[in-house]
């Protein structure tokens, strides 16, 4: 066959073509991986720190409230949209 060369070559070249189409999807989708791994250290990074946060938060109105008891101080907690 005469032209078996040609059709091999022109076989070896769609097959580099796909390939490269492939490793750039492949890579499009390892940039994804490690964008959302990131992410996900973020998200559970900011989690702890929110927690730790309000673990803060409860502690400082306890003392406030004993403070406030402590000294006898006439506190009223706000009640909304109601005039006093």
């Amino acid at each position: 066959m005469a032209t078996a060369d040609i059709r091999f070559k022109r076989m070896q070249g769609e097959y580099r073509t796909l390939q490269d189409a492939q490793n750039r999807l492949f890579d499009k989708v390892d940039r994804y991986e490690a964008a959302l791994l990131g992410l996900n250290e973020v998200v559970t990074e900011n989690r702890e720190r929110l927690e730790r946060v309000e673990e803060t938060v409860a502690e400082n109105r306890e003392m406030l409230q004993a403070i406030i008891e402590h000294l006898e101080v006439p506190y009223k907690p706000p009640m909304g949209f109601t005039k006093e």
